[in-house]
Formats: structure tokens, sequence, C-alpha cells
């Protein structure tokens, strides 16, 4: 479970948390370098320093938190593979969701901020987060989109790649928008009701992605 931490912010956080605030309620092209640093109380040159130019910045955004579910998406995967089991929808919407609340249990109110800034990149299309996981992890699209087509062989390519952005839209969407998620992160008061909103999360994904093609 996350903590609360009493201590003042280095610069470099304070310029990423401003950014995911602001982007993520604006766009990345709805609000400009010198309002986030304004709101960090830094300037031009501790984001040269740190991060270069706007593009480092949001490379780093991605991978600060994103990073963590990743990897651990990774391992999954490779432990199941490993089992030589057949994949079910079940088991990929698992690959993917699993991850993510695991990250927002242990990160809190930082997990929560990151999942909408993500959130509205994947509304906006900018497709800016997937060509960073790609970039560092190049391997775990083509293990999951293989999965994929095992676990729903009755469902065309090109149907399963709609449904899995529908997917990621619905999952991202309702991270951000569920009403427990409305409030400042509370360990206390989350914990419970973010188990189960999983568990419905988890069962409403496998079923569309399941769903017999029309």
């Amino acid at each position: 479970m996350s903590t609360t931490s009493t201590t003042k912010k280095d610069t470099k956080t304070a310029i990423m948390d401003a950014a995911e605030t602001m982007m993520a309620e604006h766009g990345i092209n709805g609000v400009s370098i010198r309002a986030i640093l304004t709101e960090a109380g830094a300037n031009s040159a501790a984001l040269h320093y740190h991060f270069k130019n706007k593009e480092g910045l949001i490379e780093k955004m991605i991978t600060r938190h994103g990073k963590i579910p990743t990897l651990r998406r990774r391992e999954m995967i490779a432990d199941f593979k490993a089992s030589s089991a057949t994949p079910t929808p079940n088991d990929i919407v698992n690959f993917i969701v699993e991850p993510m609340i695991l990250l927002l249990e242990e990160r809190g109110e930082a997990a929560r901020r990151f999942y909408r800034f993500i959130a509205r990149l994947q509304s906006d299309r900018t497709g800016i987060h997937r060509l960073v996981e790609e970039k560092h992890f190049p391997e775990i699209k083509k293990h999951l989109h293989q999965m994929l087509q095992e676990a729903c062989p009755l469902v065309t390519v090109d149907e399963l790649e709609i449904r899995l952005t529908m997917m990621i839209d619905t999952l991202l969407q309702s991270l951000s928008n569920a009403e427990f998620m409305s409030k400042e992160w509370d360990d206390d008061g989350h914990h419970d009701e973010l188990k189960l909103f999983a568990a419905r999360l988890k069962t409403f994904l496998s079923g569309g992605l399941a769903a017999r093609a029309t």
C-alpha cells in the first residue's frame, strides 16, 4: 500500500506531476511547457537538464509508472507460456488488467493520476504510450496478439484488433472515472472497492473479447 510523503518534491518529480495533471485535463497539445513549469515552480533550464524537451518529458512520464506493470505483464506472459496451456479470454484480460490494479494498490494517488494521463493519450489517439511501450518492450505486443488469436480462434484478426482497442479504451476510462477514483486516494477506503471493481471489470472485458462476431 502507498504511503503519503511529507518531503518536498524534487524538481524533476514536480515537473512530471504537474505535466500529468495538466495533460490529463487538456491533452498534450492543450498545455504549454511554460504553464507546466510555472505550476511546478521550475524553469526551462530544469526541463532541459532532466528531459531535454517536451517529447523527452512525456516519455519519462510514461515510463516512470508504466514500466512497473509492463514488466509484471511480461513476467506473467512468460510464466504462462512456459506452462504450455492454451490461453483463454480471461487469461488475456488478466495479463492486461492485473498489473495495472497492482500499481494502484502500491502507488495509490500517483497511479490514479498516471492512469488519467494515459487515458487522455488513448482518447486523443496520440499513440505515444503504445510507441514507448513497444520501444522498451517490443515482444509484449507480439506475444499478446499471438495468444489472443489462440484464445479466440473463431474471431478474425481484424476484429480482434478492434476489440483489443475497445478493451483498452474501456479499461482506461473505467479506471479514470470510477466513482471511488474521483477523490484523493485513501489507502484504507479504497482497497476493498478496488478489488470488487477489478473483478467486475475483468468479467465485463472478457465477455466482450470472446463474444460471437456479428
